[in-house]
């Protein structure tokens, strides 16, 4: 009998060997400089942040009689770069879990359309075993014209080839070193509350509706040692763009982005100081639902966290304080007892869906028809109309949901407050119901905007407003329609996304 029971044990030992080792969970991160080079600088003799060749003038460096210059994009054209404040980057993180490999790449560029995500995505060499591969920019407005609309003046792209063939490259170089840094990690997450009034964070066109919190998933060492060693990267969402140096800035700079990673992984730096220690590890940024506007207007304060002084005025300060500030509450977060959340078995999962968008802006069909745009459309004859493609996605890491938009996403439409004011365009009950984040089913739901395509502003159907009278008595007409895609953008992109949330099963 004792002999068979010893048996048994060894078949059972001999079997349990035998069966595939538990997938290991692991992450890495990767991080290239994509600021451009070789541009020459000029003299702004009025002021203006605008290259007019009549009274202003420039460095002709290469001797060639011609201004090289390099535009930057988010506001008024003509603004030429003069130097870098700090280094652009792209950013990349991969997540592994044995059976699924994720890849996230970002870049402070301004936006990314869909034919050059594509591009990024085929790039991307086979031997890295990548599944999916989210594409994304900060919506930075201090860096250079990636979309064909900032160039010297109207109708002029400022999009330089090389340049986008520089960021395609250092973009896929940036997963490259992301898959070479894989290792077994612990991930994390928490959601931060409590900080969006001391961040000035305000939307600037009625209903005045914010999506607040602050997002942060974090990939640990399973060590012991809790360190500045401990941490592999970070990724932080919050809703806020990414342009507080503002519209006269000539200077190349990653804005409140550059400030929050460097903050975050190094730590506060104040006069070549560090005045408060980082966790360590590359920090990603991930820009959250801005539609609306979500800024930070010139006059308005952003409270510097460290010194307590209330920056009104636009510029490199400005950012810094706020890019500060949202490192600031993940690094008060990380003290807090239970402030984060560990997963203990995190998996992968994707659920991507293409959607044709009705296009209704003609000028920007125009544009991709003259070049300036990189964008295609298709004409459809029953109803007439055109059309143009986009996508949306949910990625599942662990227990934190990843919702993938492409475009500007009215806060309202994430969180509720639609609304049918006087003056819009069509009378009608809001129809992008019920909105996204009740909808998702994750400890931690990050949201992020500019995901795979730069589709422009997505607004409620219900606040559409092209035509006076302007709504909610506005003297002028608001900007978001101007660089959207048209009224049924924002029900193209609720229809495709909201069934992705709600097949999500429930959170373990």
């Amino acid at each position: 009998m004792r002999l068979l029971t010893t048996l048994g044990i060894v078949l059972i030992a001999n079997l349990l060997a035998a069966l595939p080792a538990a997938a290991e969970f692991r992450a890495g991160f990767g991080s290239r400089v994509v600021t451009p080079q070789n541009f020459e600088s000029w003299t702004d003799a009025d002021g203006d942040a605008q290259y007019s060749p009549d009274i202003d003038t420039f460095n002709d460096a290469n001797g060639n009689g011609v201004f090289d210059a390099a535009w930057m994009a988010g506001f008024q054209n003509g603004r030429a770069a003069n130097n870098v404040h700090d280094d652009l980057m792209a950013v990349a993180a991969v997540f592994d879990d044995g059976e699924t490999r994720i890849g996230i790449v970002t870049a402070d560029v301004v936006g990314l359309m869909a034919n050059f995500v594509a591009s990024v995505r085929t790039a991307v060499p086979p031997e890295l075993e990548l599944d999916y591969v989210l594409v994304h920019a900060t919506h930075n407005h201090e860096g250079p014209d990636t979309q064909g609309l900032w160039g010297a003046a109207d109708f002029e792209s400022g999009v330089s080839e090389a340049y986008m063939a520089l960021l395609k490259a250092e973009m896929v170089g940036a997963l490259e070193d992301s898959v070479a840094a894989l290792e077994p990690a612990r991930l994390s997450m928490a959601t931060i509350d409590g900080y969006d009034a001391a961040l000035g964070t305000m939307d600037t066109r009625k209903p005045l509706i914010l999506d607040p919190g602050i997002r942060v998933l974090m990939l640990k060492r399973p060590s012991s040692d809790e360190g500045n060693d401990s941490v592999i990267g970070t990724l932080v969402n919050y809703g806020m763009h990414v342009e507080l140096a503002w519209d006269k800035n000539l200077s190349f700079t990653a804005d409140l982005a550059g400030y929050l990673r460097r903050g975050l992984s190094a730590g506060l730096e104040y006069d070549g100081e560090i005045v408060r220690p980082g966790i360590g590890g590359t920090t990603l940024w991930l820009t959250g639902n801005i539609g609306g506007l979500a800024t930070v207007l010139p006059g308005e304060a952003v409270t510097d966290p460290w010194t307590q002084e209330e920056i009104t005025e636009s510029g490199h300060a400005k950012a810094r304080a706020f890019g500060y500030g949202v490192a600031t509450a993940v690094l008060d977060t990380v003290l807090t007892p239970d402030g984060f959340y560990e997963d203990p078995a995190p998996t992968l999962q994707v659920a991507a869906r293409s959607v044709d968008v009705p296009l209704a802006n003609y000028p920007l069909a125009a544009a991709s028809l003259l070049g300036l745009l990189d964008r295609d459309f298709d004409v459809g004859l029953l109803p007439p109309q055109l059309t143009t493609e986009t996508e949306v996605a949910l990625l599942k890491i662990g227990q934190a949901r990843v919702a993938a938009i492409p475009g500007e996403l009215y806060p309202e439409i994430a969180v509720g407050g639609i609304e049918n004011p006087s003056g819009a365009d069509y009378e009608m009950a809001p129809i992008e119901v019920p909105p996204f984040r009740p909808a998702m089913q994750g400890r931690v739901n990050l949201m992020v905007n500019l995901a795979n395509d730069a589709i422009g502003y997505i607004i409620p159907k219900s606040e559409w407003d092209n035509e006076a009278p302007w709504i909610y008595d506005y003297e002028e007409e608001t900007y978001g329609e101007v660089v959207s895609v048209g009224p049924d953008g924002a029900p193209s992109v609720h229809g495709a996304l909201l069934p992705l949330l709600q097949a999500d099963g429930d959170t373990p």
